[in-house]
């Protein structure tokens, strides 16, 4: 089973406080990012995880921090459980 994801992150992309570090214009269509929401996120060259949206800057900078393991353990926590891509 392959999973969509719901925003693009490059997982190399982290800063001190291990938040990893996207923008609002990799957000799939039609998916609404808010602080405290738990979405899946992945890259064409890495396993999806979920992340909670820890915050939203003016200029459309998004930190998120990755949760460990596999998207599977945590998808529970997202608003969509029906992943499959």
């Amino acid at each position: 089973m392959t999973l969509a994801w719901d925003l693009w992150v490059d997982y190399h992309r982290t800063d001190g406080d291990r938040l990893t570090h996207t923008n609002l214009r990799d957000v799939e269509s039609g998916i609404v990012l808010g602080v405290g929401d738990y979405v899946v996120v992945g890259n064409e060259e890495a396993d999806p995880a979920v992340a909670e949206v820890v915050s939203i800057d003016a200029r459309g900078i998004v930190l998120v921090r990755v949760l460990p393991g596999p998207a599977d353990e945590h998808l529970h926590l997202t608003s969509r459980i029906d992943r499959a891509g």
